[in-house]
């Protein structure tokens, strides 16, 4: 069996130390071949842009298995 890319999205959470909580948000569609510094370049753009402290960025692949 064969491993098939079919999507991956980046997950960045941030710290709202105000109500005690993590926040989340989710951004789909991204390339198969994001390198960590282009997403970590992505992660401090979008932390610019919001008000909580950023935490940290989590890649999410989703594959299928095919049959060679």
């Amino acid at each position: 069996m064969n491993k098939e890319w079919q999507e991956a999205s980046v997950e960045l959470y941030f710290n709202d130390f105000e109500n005690e909580k993590e926040v989340k948000q989710n951004f789909p569609n991204l390339k198969a071949d994001a390198s960590p510094e282009t997403i970590g370049a992505f992660q401090q753009a979008v932390a610019g842009l919001v008000t909580y402290p950023a935490s940290h960025a989590l890649v999410v692949e989703k594959y299928r298995l095919v049959q060679a």
